[in-house]
């Protein structure tokens, strides 16, 4: 028998797979009309449209990889970090990044995103003493 967590776990996990393929049209399926999406020290998207707007100006940028480390979900709410690997097929550039997105769900919908990302840094090698 399903519970609300499984339906809830099913649904979080099409959301990512959305993001994973870069799949705007099934992304904004999954959100709510006045979804908020704040990119802490970056950027705020208020409205579908914008978070549309925001994925259709970058159309060159393509997934490599990404984990999903941890997903918690309580209730209404999830949390999922982990790694991700995007690049930029038009300039080449690649983005490598650890992640925490926090999840809010009304109505079977995404009503809030908060996005974390830090971006890996090279490990420099230790100095000899």
């Amino acid at each position: 028998m399903e519970t609300a967590v499984d339906n809830t776990r099913e649904f979080l996990m099409s959301v990512i797979d959305a993001f994973d393929k870069n799949d705007v049209d099934l992304i904004l399926s999954h959100l709510a009309d006045d979804v908020e999406w704040t990119i802490v020290g970056e950027q705020r998207f208020s409205g579908k449209q914008s978070i549309g707007d925001f994925f259709r100006a970058f159309p060159d940028m393509k997934m490599i990889s990404s984990t999903k480390d941890h997903i918690i979900i309580s209730g209404n709410n999830a949390v999922v970090d982990g790694e991700v690997q995007c690049i930029n097929e038009g300039t080449g550039v690649h983005h490598d990044m650890f992640y925490c997105d926090i999840y809010d769900f009304k109505d079977g919908k995404v009503q809030k995103m908060t996005s974390y990302t830090v971006n890996k840094k090279k490990a420099e090698p230790e100095a000899e003493s």
